[in-house]
């Protein structure tokens, strides 16, 4: 069962919601996501692009762009090297069209998921040297790219890494302190370096290369708005990234949803009118689960070049074409991962794995592409760090999700001599190894886990208990000005304890959903809708209340039945009508 906690933050509410002129509710949501002063109200209310940090406060963003200058003019052979990811895919096109539009010789790779694993590897290098290539940026990877660089270095090429992922480390004789260890790179943009002073960490790969080329455009003589068009790509890759959705990332995504809604891109306007998106308005949600994943599928399930290629694309049938393609792949995809998930369940339900505090499946015959997205859905089921397994061209690759609580990149590094290979970040990993070291692995990841009960039990933060009776349309309205919501800014959570429902029905193509009817302090009655957990909603009201009971309530009875709930207001529009709704998250 998860924690309910109600957060309770003091502030001037009454004075900055006359201010800022908004519900002292609203102000009560911003003081809950951190915010403590009126500019900084007033910045998250209105979003600016004007206040982002300055991009040469990046460590080596000065060395980078002037190395860059000098190959364009030079003429010397560029290639971009990209990830196979959302943001590997975003990053590289930034890149790519940047460099070409700033007069340069470039093209770019993305490795093979399946045969180079994540990131440049040195037989990338050397097929680049061979066709002529003397100049690699790399984007969204590299960081913990030694061996490509130092071959790339070897062979005189010039190499500039941009990443955003943790810097590798090892640690002191006192085994507490730790030493970075950078590539051998001519340049190294990552926030996460030591030395950088750009204050803003929690960036994505393509906002880093969003922020090169604005200093590489600066440096031409180009104006900035011109490396403002790249905002749209970078908002997508900050969203379907999962990097938290404050301070800069929240403007970059806030603005760039705006600019999708008008995009000039003719690859990703054929994508948003093959899922049905043309004309509406977009969100968080239409990034991360349904543009996002028909773009990773190319990834996935054959190369990401065809992502990119369809945003390089300039020919509207042909780009219609691509996006039709993509979105097959992408349903291909979502069969093939739901029955990985069934299989990494019945491994853990039927093993002693179910014990274990961090999970490590290995479903030998997963598409190893699809390991991060199983991994994903199984620690949101048991709230503990997984990390799911597949066998691999040599050997066995695997990705984990983790929990707030448990470091997974720290936590891996304490055990890296099973790897061949690994790198992430402290929320999510990607791994290689030899498959007779899985159950290694799994050992030592559960001895060396410090994991309580408490920390492996879901939180719900709840932001007001609210009285139904409250919400009006007005303030569903005011909500959405603290949107774009997703990590790090969830949607508002509001709870209410002992609410009667007098009336239920079952909906959706396949009975799949209920609609209640809840009773307000005030005696009225207010729809309200659940998508989630329809059959433990049920188990509970019948454990509770009895069998009868619950079936009284599809006769519209009133059974005394009462229940606390977490929901979320919103607006129902039928027919030109609104009227207010709410939709239950949680229960008990």
């Amino acid at each position: 069962m998860s924690r309910w906690i109600l957060q309770r933050k003091a502030a001037d509410y009454a004075g900055l919601s006359l201010k800022l002129n908004v519900d002292p509710v609203i102000v009560r949501l911003m003081v809950n996501r951190g915010l403590k002063t009126y500019e900084e109200m007033n910045e998250y209310l209105h979003p600016t692009l004007n206040n982002f940090p300055d991009p040469h406060l990046f460590a080596d963003m000065d060395n980078a762009c002037e190395l860059l200058l000098e190959a364009i003019d030079e003429g010397v052979k560029i290639r971009v090297v990209g990830d196979y990811d959302v943001d590997g895919i975003m990053s590289t096109y930034i890149l790519t069209r940047a460099i070409q539009e700033a007069g340069g010789d470039v093209d770019y790779a993305v490795p093979d998921r399946m045969i180079d694993g994540y990131g440049i590897n040195p037989d990338m290098v050397q097929k680049a040297y061979d066709e002529g290539v003397r100049f690699i940026i790399t984007c969204d990877n590299g960081i913990a790219a030694a061996p490509a660089v130092n071959l790339a270095k070897e062979l005189g090429m010039t190499v500039v890494v941009t990443d955003h992922h943790e810097v590798p480390f090892e640690l002191a004789d006192d085994g507490v302190t730790r030493k970075q260890i950078l590539p051998n790179a001519d340049a190294v943009v990552d926030p996460k370096r030591e030395d950088c002073q750009y204050p803003f960490k929690g960036i994505c790969g393509a906002q880093v290369a969003w922020k090169l080329v604005e200093v590489l455009y600066e440096f031409i003589g180009i104006e900035k708005e011109e490396s403002d068009k790249f905002l749209q790509f970078a908002s997508i890759a900050t969203v379907c990234d999962v990097m938290e959705l404050k301070g800069e990332n929240r403007s970059t995504v806030y603005h760039g949803i705006k600019a999708i809604e008008t995009t000039d891109n003719i690859g990703l306007s054929a994508l948003i009118a093959r899922t049905e998106l043309s004309g509406k308005p977009l969100s968080c949600y239409h990034l991360g689960f349904v543009i996002g994943p028909c773009l990773n599928a190319s990834g996935r399930l054959d190369t990401a070049a065809k992502a990119i290629e369809l945003l390089m694309e300039e020919n509207q049938a042909k780009a219609l074409a691509m996006a039709n393609e993509l979105v097959e792949l992408n349903a291909e995809r979502k069969a093939m991962t739901q029955t990985g998930i069934d299989k990494a369940r019945e491994l853990i339900e039927t093993t002693d794995i179910v014990n274990d505090r961090v999970l490590v499946v290995y479903i030998p015959e997963l598409h190893e592409s699809l390991a991060g997205i199983v991994a994903g859905r199984i620690r949101e089921s048991y709230s503990k760090p997984v990390l799911v397994i597949t066998d691999a061209e040599d050997g066995a690759k695997g990705s984990g999700r983790s929990i707030p609580a448990y470091n997974m990149f720290e936590e891996l590094t304490a055990v890296k001599d099973v790897f061949t290979k690994f790198g992430g970040h402290p929320m999510a990993a990607g791994v290689s190894l030899p498959t007779e070291k899985i159950d290694e692995l799994r050992q030592r990841l559960n001895a060396n886990c410090k994991l309580t009960d408490d920390d492996m039990q879901e939180i719900i933060n709840i932001d007001c208990d609210m009285p139904l009776g409250y919400i009006t349309e007005e303030l569903v309205d005011s909500i959405d000005l603290l949107a774009p919501f997703g990590t790090g800014n969830t949607k508002p959570l509001f709870a209410l304890k002992n609410i009667p429902i007098t009336r239920a029905a079952y909906i959706g193509k396949e009975g799949q959903y209920l609609r209640l009817s809840l009773l307000t302090e005030k005696g009225q009655n207010i729809t309200a809708l659940m998508f989630r957990n329809v059959p433990e909603f049920e188990n509970a009201v019948i454990q509770k209340y009895g069998d009868s009971s619950w079936q009284g309530l599809f006769s519209g009875r009133n059974t005394g039945v009462k229940m606390d709930i977490v929901y979320e207001p919103s607006i129902n529009e039928f027919r030109g009508q609104r009227s207010v709704q709410i939709m239950i998250e949680q229960f008990q």
